[in-house]
């Protein structure tokens, strides 16, 4: 199945860290955030909530590295916490990188770290009411990415470039952005190269080469 971005990522975000879920949650949308864990953590908490307080979580997602390590899951309504969902089995290695992927669903999120299943939690609260998520603790993020399962954006026509070409990519590069560029080699051809640039910087340079 095919993922597409729903909105710009949040590239290394200061921890803590709140921001907008453009749109709120919807059935289908995957949030999948990627980082490394502190050397020596206490705890993490990823909250998808209602607006900024905090005192609406739908979901609060809470590893704990006390006592051996263990996962928190629970609801907050009205500033008062319900009953805690535990599981007693810490996916995250101290000091190491992570991936850490949400799936809602229309009855739960589901949870995976590192792509394997980790857990499930039933939503106590509709989730379309979720527009906002945090994220505090032991771990430094690396990117917030927002993914929906969907049909591609139509093809149109490519149009034909003059070359040497040059242009911008809007909103710069972020994990799942791709470009895909369509053209014929000429038949006397040498060389050709292509350049992701930063100003008078090249990040990237492809060139192949004939000769």
């Amino acid at each position: 199945m095919a993922f597409f971005s729903t909105q710009p990522p949040y590239m290394n975000p200061v921890i803590p860290f709140t921001g907008i879920i453009q749109g709120g949650l919807q059935n289908g949308l995957q949030i999948t955030l990627q980082g490394t864990v502190h050397p020596f953590p206490n705890r993490i908490a990823v909250n998808f909530q209602t607006g900024f307080s905090g005192n609406d979580i739908a979901f609060h997602f809470n590893p704990r590295f006390e006592e051996g390590g263990y996962v928190v899951c629970n609801t907050k309504q009205n500033g008062k916490w319900g009953p805690e969902e535990r599981k007693m089995q810490m996916p995250f290695q101290k000091g190491m990188p992570f991936e850490l992927c949400f799936l809602v669903q229309r009855s739960e999120f589901k949870v995976m770290v590192n792509k394997n299943f980790f857990v499930q939690y039933s939503h106590r609260v509709p989730y379309h009411l979720v527009d906002t998520i945090s994220v505090s603790g032991c771990l430094h993020l690396s990117f917030i990415n927002f993914q929906t399962p969907g049909i591609p954006p139509m093809a149109y026509p490519t149009p034909a470039y003059t070359i040497p070409f040059f242009t911008s990519i809007p909103n710069g590069f972020y994990p799942s952005k791709s470009i895909n560029i369509s053209g014929v080699v000429l038949p006397d051809a040498k060389r050709f190269h292509i350049n992701l640039r930063c100003g008078g910087d090249i990040a990237f340079h492809l060139n192949p080469r004939f000769n």
